[in-house]
């Protein structure tokens, strides 16, 4: 069990005291990306990975009893969090039942954008259909400017002041 590792638990212990408590996560790796998943058990405010586990598939029964010895650990846990499937999070409420629990936000909005990217892209192609109709603006256009106002950029000043916005007009 990696949370008795002496630097370990003195990482969890700090945390603990610092912060009230601990905020446990567990992801599935796969390191070939294939085959079975590795679940890394971890302390989120500190970043300590604390102990892993490597399973053909998830089960719940099989990741409740891995954590077992953890919540034998003499810290408060504040919360706990992980990805959206279903054994981690079954084993995570089974072991800290008075924890709140919060899916991890990198894969929640991982996952989000899976959904959301086809439609964007969509969308990003019909603005450029829409917009490729319109008449072309030349650069020159956009900023009227007298020739014999033009002053060479002052290389010490702000941007702001050697392109200023507004232009004052001759009375």
């Amino acid at each position: 069990m990696g949370g008795t590792i002496a630097h370990t638990q003195e990482k969890l212990a700090a945390t603990a005291i610092e912060h009230g408590g601990l905020i446990w996560a567990i992801d599935a790796l796969q390191p070939e990306g294939h085959g079975s998943l590795l679940y890394v058990l971890y302390e989120v405010l500190s970043g300590t990975p604390v102990g892993g586990v490597q399973l053909p598939q998830a089960k719940a029964q099989q990741l409740i009893e891995w954590l077992q010895p953890y919540q034998q650990l003499p810290y408060k846990v504040l919360a706990t969090l992980s990805d959206g499937e279903s054994a981690i999070i079954t084993a995570m409420n089974s072991s800290w039942t008075d924890a709140p629990r919060q899916r991890c936000q990198a894969h929640f909005l991982n996952n989000l954008s899976d959904a959301v990217l086809p439609l964007d892209t969509k969308l990003r192609h019909q603005l450029k259909t829409d917009l490729d109709g319109l008449p072309k603006v030349s650069l020159s256009s956009e900023r009227p400017q007298d020739p014999t106002q033009q002053k060479q950029p002052d290389n010490n000043s702000p941007f702001f002041q050697q392109y200023p916005i507004c232009h004052e007009t001759q009375s």
